[in-house]
C-alpha cells in the first residue's frame, strides 16, 4: 500500500540512496530508510529539514508528492508529478462557466448541498451517541437550511454567490454552536473562528491545511484550474476552487478526527498561537491515517478510502464540466 510520511523536527536530512529516502535524525537521532516504491507523499512539517537535490529528483523520477509547510499547517510549496488529463479541454470549458448561470448554479449549489449535508449527518451521529435534545433541534434547523438552499434563484452569479454563503453561513452557526455544546469546558472553544487562539481552533486551522494540500493536488491532476472558483470570489493569487472542493470533505476528514481526539482527552501546549512541533506532526499523522480509512457516500455503493473520495470527486467535477453533466459531490454516509 502507497503510503505518505510526516518529516519533522529539527537537524533532520533528507537525501537518497539506492531506491530509498534516506532519512537522518542528527545528533542522537535514528536514521531510517524509506523505499520510494511505497511512497506517494512526503510532507515536510518543520522548517528544520535539509532535503537534497538528488532527493528532490528521485521523488520526481518516482512520482511523490512533495509538500512543505508552514508553521500554521498551509502548504506554502509543493512537487508533484506533472500528469494531468485533458487539462486543455477541461480549463477552457470551466472558464466558460462564467456565461453559464444555469449550470453554475447547479455546481454552486451541490458543493455547498454536501457541506451542509454533511454537518447534518454528523449532527445526526453525534445525536445518535449522545442522545442531547440540541442536537436533534439542530438537526431539524440545518434540514430547513438545505430546503432553502435548494430554492435559490438568482439572476446573476454575483447574487448566486451571495445567497448560497448567507445560507452557508446559518448552517455553520447551528453546526459549530452545537458542536461547542459537546466539548470539554476546559479547551475553552467559542465556536469556529479562524482567528481564534483556543485549542480546538488552532488543530482545525492546521488540519483543514493538510486537507487543503490533498485536495489541492486532485482537482490539479484532474485537469482543473485551481485558480478559477465557482463559489469563492476569484482573488488573484488565490486557489479559490480549491476553497470550494474543500467544503466537501471538511467534516469527515477533520472535524470529526479532531473532535473525537480533544473529547478523549488529548492535550498538547500552544506556544504564540502554534502547536509545537512534535504535536505538529502527530496530528499530521492523525489526518493522514484517517484519509486513508474506508467510508460509504451516499451517492455510490462503494466503499472507498477517503483520499480515494477525494480524487474521485475531483474527475467527476472535471467530467462533469466537459459534458455539462450532473455533478455529484461527496455526502458522507455514516
Amino acid at each position: 500500500m502507497l503510503k505518505s510520511i510526516v518529516i519533522s523536527g529539527y537537524g533532520v536530512t533528507v537525501g537518497y540512496s539506492k531506491g530509498c529516502l534516506t532519512i537522518r535524525e542528527g545528533k542522537g537521532g535514528s536514521n531510517y530508510k524509506v523505499s520510494l516504491a511505497d511512497l506517494d507523499q512526503v510532507i515536510i512539517a518543520t522548517s528544520g529539514v535539509k532535503i537534497t537535490s538528488k532527493a528532490i529528483r528521485a521523488l520526481i523520477d518516482y512520482g511523490v508528492d512533495l509538500v512543505v509547510l508552514d508553521s500554521r499547517g498551509y502548504p506554502i510549496a509543493r512537487l508533484y508529478p506533472p500528469y494531468i488529463s485533458r487539462t486543455v479541454d477541461t480549463r477552457r470549458k470551466q472558464y466558460l462557466l462564467y456565461y453559464d448561470l444555469d449550470y453554475a448554479r447547479k455546481i454552486i449549489i451541490e458543493i455547498a448541498y454536501c457541506k451542509i449535508r454533511n454537518q447534518l449527518e454528523y449532527l445526526r451521529k453525534l445525536y445518535s451517541r449522545l442522545r442531547i435534545d440540541e442536537l436533534r433541534e439542530a438537526v431539524t434547523s440545518i434540514k430547513e437550511y438545505l430546503s432553502e438552499l435548494l430554492s435559490i434563484n438568482a439572476n446573476s452569479l454575483k447574487e448566486l454567490r451571495r445567497k448560497v454563503i448567507q445560507v452557508e453561513a446559518k448552517a455553520a452557526h447551528t453546526y459549530w454552536s452545537n458542536i461547542a455544546l459537546i466539548l470539554p469546558e476546559d479547551v475553552g472553544f467559542p465556536g469556529r473562528n479562524h482567528d481564534s487562539s483556543d485549542l480546538v481552533n488552532i488543530l482545525l486551522n492546521y488540519s483543514y491545511s493538510i486537507l487543503y494540500s490533498t485536495c489541492w493536488k486532485a482537482i490539479t491532476l484532474a485537469g482543473l484550474d485551481p485558480y478559477a472558483g465557482f463559489l469563492h470570489v476569484d482573488r488573484s493569487g488565490k486557489p479559490v476552487l480549491v476553497f470550494d472542493f474543500i467544503e466537501m470533505f471538511r467534516v469527515v476528514a477533520v472535524d470529526h478526527v479532531i473532535i473525537g481526539l480533544v473529547t478523549s482527552g488529548w492535550r498538547t501546549r500552544i506556544d504564540n498561537g502554534l502547536l509545537s512541533p512534535e504535536a505538529r506532526s502527530y496530528i499530521c499523522k492523525l489526518i493522514l491515517e484517517n484519509l486513508k480509512k474506508k467510508y460509504k457516500c451516499v451517492y455510490w455503493d462503494d466503499r472507498l478510502e477517503l483520499i480515494q473520495w477525494i480524487k474521485r470527486t475531483a474527475y467527476n467535477l472535471a467530467d462533469s464540466i466537459r459534458s455539462r453533466s450532473k455533478f455529484k459531490g461527496f455526502i458522507v454516509r455514516w
